[in-house]
């Protein structure tokens, strides 16, 4: 597990492993459509601004999928709610959400904004072909699914059920895995009562329930650790003498906005470490003089790892790569404009409703036992299914809008 992938040099901004698997997945799956679009002799630019709209639409409705399904859980009671809601830094993105928001800004954009430019320019003789750019960018939304994933295991979230031989204790499959100590995992683990941990590992101020320990505490290097500390400490001597020489001078009132700027920036970093410094300081319940190091309090939770589980989200990728590589074979196969929505729309809530089956980070609702996104794989897949009976009915082998695409610069004269 890898929450953030890199530090960014001479920063201390880190990269989220999961959001940079989430930029790789859209940049060469748009870098994919593009090329089919040159196949076919269609606008690759116009699947390249396809392609935006579809992730600022799709971040769009994944955030208010996921704000929607944990609105009483996790925004109700924030002190700040529009500030909750917006802070996607923190996580929540629901895959569904995502899928059905971007294809209501594919929707629009290749619907109502393509006949908007044919309004507006001359030259374009009729809106772009729904049915064909369709075509075009479904293989493509699987693939980034499926490199998204990537980052989703990195992160340790969407895990999957235990896999633990009843009478050893073993993993009972070779490629199950154990997350680390402060995993999602981990944690689901200890609130089942699955998994012990030793009382140094927990945080039990007063008047505050035990807990364990947050992983960002224990994974954040002592580099970044110590540079904060030394910039609060510098920042205060340095205003400490201004105050003695010019107390009333713009340099000391600079001096202060940034002791002030420093403090924040450290604050912000004690909320991260969550109950380490607590833990430092009550190591053992016995003798309240004990303390531990922060290297010993990393040292004692190495040894804490979560119960071998299923990594369903190898499985969501290797399912995104194999559905993804099937609707790619049909696209140059096919002989009806517009099939490809409509299998999208059918063969990946099948698949994302066996998976449910295996993941176990997703609470079950009341729908019929079911998770949200089961239920919506369910809406999903009839309306897939009517969408092929109405293609198959209602409109011919090709759309009459899917014409060649020519270039500017080979326009006739």
């Amino acid at each position: 597990m890898l929450p953030e992938l890199f530090t960014i040099p001479f920063t201390d901004w880190g990269i989220k492993s999961y959001g940079f698997m989430l930029m790789a997945g859209f940049l060469s799956g748009a870098w994919f459509a593009m090329r089919r679009a040159v196949r076919v002799k269609q606008d690759p630019d116009f699947v390249l601004n396809i392609a935006f709209v579809s992730l600022f639409s799709g971040v769009a409705g994944a955030r208010i999928f996921y704000v929607l399904h944990y609105w009483d859980e996790q925004f109700a009671t924030a002190a700040n709610r529009f500030f909750a809601v917006i802070n996607i830094s923190s996580g929540g993105l629901e895959y569904f959400g995502g899928l059905v928001g971007g294809m209501v800004g594919v929707g629009f954009y290749v619907i109502v904004w393509s006949r908007f430019q044919v309004r507006r320019n001359p030259k374009i003789a009729s809106p772009r072909s729904f049915r064909l750019y369709t075509d075009i960018v479904m293989p493509s939304i699987l693939w980034g699914l499926a490199i998204t994933r990537i980052g989703c295991f990195l992160n340790g979230c969407c895990w999957g059920g235990l896999c633990v031989d009843p009478q050893t204790g073993a993993k009972s499959m070779a490629w199950a895995v154990s997350f680390p100590f402060g995993s999602p995992a981990m944690i689901r683990q200890w609130e089942n009562r699955q998994l012990p941990l030793p009382a140094e590992l927990l945080m039990t101020p007063e008047n505050y329930t035990a807990y364990p320990l947050g992983r960002d505490g224990l994974t954040k290097s002592d580099d970044k650790r110590k540079a904060l500390v030394d910039e609060v400490r510098q920042a205060r001597n340095r205003l400490k003498k201004a105050k003695e020489t010019e107390p009333e001078s713009e340099a000391t009132q600079s001096l202060a906005k940034k002791v002030k700027v420093a403090e924040s920036r450290y604050n912000a970093h004690i909320q991260t470490l969550g109950g380490l410094p607590w833990a430092m300081r009550n190591a053992s319940r016995l003798d309240q003089t004990a303390s531990m190091s922060i290297d010993e309090v990393k040292q004692l939770s190495r040894a804490y790892r979560s119960l071998p589980v299923h990594p369903a989200q190898l499985y969501a990728l290797i399912n995104g790569l194999l559905l993804a590589g099937v609707l790619s074979a049909v696209f140059y196969r096919r002989k009806r404009h517009g099939i490809l929505l409509g299998l999208l729309l059918v063969l990946y809530p099948i698949s994302r409703f066996i998976l449910e089956l295996i993941r176990i980070d997703n609470p079950k609702d009341q729908l019929g036992g079911m998770t949200i996104s089961q239920a919506v794989g369910i809406g999903m897949v009839v309306a897939g299914s009517l969408y092929l009976v109405v293609l198959y009915a209602w409109f011919p082998l090709r759309s009459p809008r899917a014409v060649e695409f020519v270039p500017p610069s080979e326009e006739p004269s």
